[in-house]
């Protein structure tokens, strides 16, 4: 990661890998995702997402290309405060930490002993992370959100950009109840990356500093910031 790489890239690439397609044979839907739904769709989910002020959760993801081959797999942790915070860690063999304060976005890799902060830009909110933590009055002004129910309390949301300069394709987000369970994206090269959450949790209270980047000693700091004149 380089200090030219636009923060919103980073972000998008975030929760790219955030993403998983859940069983659906055993389950029957009971709505669609007509036109007509589109306004039902984003009522539902902006009532989901008005009643989770923190998430966290514990996820396998993985990419697949074109042809439904898989190209990368890996675990994490994600952790995210609707004030704008944002927490996003993946471990080995790409290991990498996003840390978001809602202010500057740090992005962190062990492997090249290196961290990158930036400013995080105004197309940070056509990005997937405005579901956990952005302004949810501005999904409908973003995207088209249509929905499916099925049984056992069970939601898929799909979200399509609106404008035509998007970083993705399509959303697909599955909701059990409040709770997370997975997401999956695709790009404009037909690139699909699924997450599936292994274990989640909403409106917990997060420990201080959880936000906060702390870097091992030694680590090369590069930073996309303009200089504060009175510093």
């Amino acid at each position: 990661m380089t200090s030219s790489t636009p923060v919103s890239s980073v972000i998008t690439f975030i929760l790219l890998v955030l993403i998983v397609l859940a069983p659906q044979a055993s389950v029957a839907a009971t709505v669609n995702d007509h036109k007509g739904d589109k306004v039902v769709g984003l009522n539902k989910l902006v009532n989901t997402l008005n009643k989770i002020d923190t998430f966290s959760g514990s996820f396998v993801q993985f990419s697949v290309d074109q042809r439904g081959v898989r190209i990368q797999e890996s675990r994490g942790e994600l952790k995210a405060d609707r004030a704008g915070l944002f927490y996003w860690h993946t471990e080995e063999p790409l290991e990498q930490t996003v840390i978001s304060d809602g202010i500057e976005v740090s992005v962190y890799d062990p492997d090249l002993e290196q961290a990158t902060i930036q400013k995080v830009g105004p197309q940070a909110q056509t990005t997937p992370a405005i579901l956990f933590s952005g302004d949810t009055n501005k999904i409908g002004e973003l995207f088209e959100v249509g929905v499916r129910e099925f049984e056992g309390n069970i939601a898929q949301y799909l979200l399509v950009p609106k404008t035509e300069d998007s970083l993705f394709e399509r959303l697909r987000v599955r909701f059990e109840g409040l709770h997370l369970s997975e997401m999956r994206i695709t790009d404009a090269l037909g690139q699909e990356s699924t997450m599936s959450f292994i274990h989640t949790e909403i409106n917990q209270k997060f420990p201080a500093g959880v936000f906060k980047p702390s870097f091992p000693k030694g680590t090369d700091i590069i930073r996309d910031l303009p200089m504060n004149p009175t510093e």
